[in-house]
């Protein structure tokens, strides 16, 4: 994830975000080796994110009424699966006053920190999950303030075709696209400008689909002559951009 985030890539992973809590424990990378990182506080709505049903029955537990601090015991253990083999972690008989503590320590004592000196110091859980799978929210008319050409001018009829369109593409296609050009269909911190995105001109037939080159977020557009053709091509090949010889 450091070498990632270093490199300016997205992930298209999804953690849950009290997976990012830990990354920021403690505030400051320990000098000292054996001193354990990722360690933080959690509570029952974290674990719901990753075990709702335990999640669940702890909080009936903790809710359950009567005189049960003396008298109720809940016996369970935690255990951990890693290369294929089964370790014991903690199995023991407690109080319900402290099951929450114990039970909702362990779903995350694997998770240790790997990232830059800077995610500990300035973020927050939810920034460090942008840095990391970059916004969701996209801007198709950043994107277009911002893109490159190549052999085509921001004046030629087959960009304004392909602006004409891309506007008006519903959210899940303008997806595509991103996802077809670039990748990913997420936008990294820096916003729309970061992506670098260019469109260059593909002398080849009209008959031919748009080409990507996603290590450039790089477009190959052929000049079609009319705007509908253009969609229809475009939408085709960001459509089926996967599969049978095609990804």
């Amino acid at each position: 994830m450091g070498l990632a985030v270093y490199n300016s890539i997205t992930l298209d992973i999804r953690f849950p975000p009290c997976c990012y809590k830990k990354l920021l424990s403690p505030p400051i990378i320990p000098s000292d080796q054996n001193i354990p990182v990722g360690i933080c506080s959690v509570t029952v709505d974290d674990l719901c994110q990753i075990m709702p049903e335990l999640a669940h029955g702890l909080s009936e537990l903790l809710s359950h009424e009567g005189n049960v601090e003396e008298d109720f015991y809940s016996t369970f253990q935690v255990l951990l699966r890693a290369s294929g083999r089964l370790t014991h972690l903690k199995g023991e008989k407690t109080r319900k006053r402290d099951t929450r503590q114990t039970i909702t320590k362990y779903p995350y004592s694997t998770v240790h920190t790997g990232g830059v000196r800077y995610w500990k110091e300035l973020l927050r859980p939810e920034e460090v999950e942008i840095l990391v799978c970059g916004s969701p929210d996209l801007d198709m008319y950043a994107l277009q303030r911002s893109t490159q050409y190549d052999g085509y001018a921001k004046t030629d009829l087959t960009i304004k075709y392909f602006w004409d369109v891309v506007l008006g593409f519903p959210l899940d296609l303008q997806k595509k696209l991103l996802h077809f050009t670039t990748g990913s269909d997420r936008v990294p911190v820096g916003g729309m400008a970061d992506l670098n995105f260019k469109i260059s001109k593909n002398e080849t037939s009209t008959n031919w689909l748009p080409v990507a080159h996603t290590c450039f977020n790089q477009l190959c557009l052929p000049p079609y002559k009319s705007k509908k053709d253009l969609k229809q091509k475009l939408i085709i090949g960001i459509s089926n951009s996967e599969g049978f010889g095609l990804e």
